[in-house]
């Protein structure tokens, strides 16, 4: 009876956490680009009630405030207004009332706060990301010294290094437990299920279904991180109780891929993320050999067969695929944005452009070009559709790619772009080589990891081991379904999408911490 009492306890304290964050979120907002049923109109004085509740559940269960961080991500465009004018999304307002909060308990209870790590043991449960992560940092804050907009280059470097690494922190503190872990990552799918819905609602009103983000891409990369947490119970070996219901809530991220334009997730990353899973699921390796062999003879045969047709689908989608009314794919879109990227990593390899601020190079921020046919570049004409732009001080030189064989790329028709769609060149011209090499070990090292963690519970009894396992498949198959999507698009340096890529970097590092893998040898329990 007390295990039930217990069980009810918490859920009414999860949901409390989470009204009140959204309460105090709504209230006031005039940044929010869709209704709330006039809440966004009222007074911000009558969310205050709402932040102290949520305040004092979260002194009571900071773990539970942690774990639930994820479902605050997808809402950054719509900062609220703390202080006057200085706006902070609902994952910065949580982090830092977590790590306020986390603070002054340490302060108060010291050697008795149960979630308190000597630097010693943080130390150790960070493991060889140490290095990688100081380097990172490093490069990001000399970044600064040569950006052209020192406001952006600040903003973007709490928005998407410092904050995203406190939260890792608050994570190796206080998730102590495989429940903790599964509420953060059953946070992480509900934040995309959410989005998911909006998408369906939204397309059904009105055709499209960018929801809170504006681009299709958005929803896209984010669901790059959550569906995948989904799949992987799905082909866990748990009870079909547990199955069935992530099954069907899988259904609406699938029916909102298919009427989304992100062709990088709906033709890239999750067939990829499939194979991947069923490899996973079949333990027998004869069976998966086997298997395995059928299933490449099949393709061969049913592309042999029909290879025109798949051509053809193919050149439609991929190659010829978003073909805008210049007749410039998106394929060569990308191309031609590499090209101004590997223009600028010509000019500056080292210390990169500063965080956030490709924009200001990439374009002149003070004469934007514009589709309008009667505009004439030279003569200055600026387009009021940009006019954020010029919040970028003039740069020396503008790396857009104008012609190419003699003819128009068109390029200066669409000079917004904020990044140059790929995650390795978009970190080197923001922060340098070797930020980009400290990116790069974080990906091995996270591979490398997954292997070691994998092998221990396949070699090994340990208790409660399938749920262990399909945390770290989920966690494995997110990050290849945004590495994918990376080499395409940017599934990185952004403030929603960082924080899940730091987010699947803990679930190994606080999985490894508690079925007693040690650093050293896989096989040997740490004590």
């Amino acid at each position: 009876m007390e295990t039930r009492r217990a069980f009810w306890r918490n859920r009414l304290i999860e949901c409390g956490l989470i009204l009140s964050m959204a309460l105090y979120y709504v209230i006031g907002n005039q940044n929010l680009k869709f209704p709330i049923g006039g809440l966004e109109r009222l007074s911000p004085w009558f969310a205050l009630p709402f932040l102290a509740i949520f305040i004092a559940l979260c002194w009571s269960r900071l773990s539970f405030a942690v774990a639930l961080l994820p479902l605050a991500l997808p809402y950054y465009l719509a900062p609220k207004d703390v202080i006057h004018a200085a706006g902070f999304s609902p994952a910065e307002i949580v982090l830092w009332i977590c790590v306020a909060i986390a603070a002054v308990q340490l302060l108060l209870r010291r050697q008795h706060w149960s979630y308190r790590l000597s630097w010693s043991e943080l130390r150790q449960r960070i493991g060889p990301f140490f290095w990688p992560v100081v380097i990172f940092v490093l490069a990001a804050l000399i970044s600064l010294i040569g950006a052209s907009s020192q406001r952006d280059a600040l903003r973007a470097l709490r928005q998407e290094i410092i904050d995203p690494l406190l939260y890792v922190v608050l994570i190796l503190c206080c998730l102590r437990s495989r429940q903790d872990l599964a509420r953060m990552l059953g946070a992480l799918f509900a934040s995309g299920l959410i989005i998911a819905f909006m998408a369906i609602v939204q397309y059904a009103m009105f055709g499209k279904n960018n929801t809170v983000y504006g681009s299709d891409p958005s929803v896209g990369l984010l669901f790059d991180y959550t569906l995948p947490i989904g799949l992987a119970i799905v082909f866990s070996r748990l009870s079909w109780k547990t199955r069935l219901p992530i099954l069907l809530l899988c259904i609406p991220f699938v029916y909102a891929l298919l009427h989304n334009d992100s062709r990088g997730s709906a033709l890239a990353a999750f067939p990829v993320v499939l194979v991947f899973l069923i490899i996973f699921a079949i333990r027998n390796r004869k069976v998966l050999l086997i298997g395995g062999a059928i299933a490449i003879v099949l393709a061969a045969a049913g592309y042999g067969a029909m290879h025109q047709k798949v051509d053809q689908v193919f050149m439609d989608t991929v190659i010829n695929g978003h073909m805008d009314q210049n007749h410039v794919t998106t394929l060569q879109r990308r191309i031609h944005l590499w090209q101004s990227a590997e223009a600028m990593i010509h000019d500056q390899p080292l210390f990169g452009y500063g965080l956030d601020n490709w924009i200001c190079h990439y374009a002149d921020p003070h004469v934007v070009p514009s589709a309008d046919p009667n505009f004439v570049k030279d003569g200055g004409l600026k387009a009021p559709q940009y006019s954020w732009m010029l919040s970028c001080p003039p740069a020396s030189h503008y790396y857009i790619v104008s012609e190419e064989n003699g003819q128009t790329t068109h390029m200066y028709d669409e000079p917004g772009l904020s990044h140059p769609h790929n995650n390795f060149l978009h970190i080197w011209v923001s922060i340098g080589i070797f930020g980009l090499l400290a990116f790069i070990a974080f990906l091995v090292l996270f591979c490398w990891l997954f292997a070691r963690i994998l092998r221990y519970l396949s070699s090994r009894t340990v208790e409660q081991g399938e749920h262990w396992r399909w945390m770290v498949l989920g966690a494995a198959a997110a990050m290849l379904a945004g590495f994918i999507q990376g080499l395409v698009d940017c599934s990185f340096l952004a403030q929603d999408l960082v924080f899940c890529f730091w987010l699947l970097v803990a679930t190994l590092l606080v999985i490894r911490a508690q079925i007693g893998l040690s650093w050293n040898n896989p096989l040997r329990l740490k004590h």
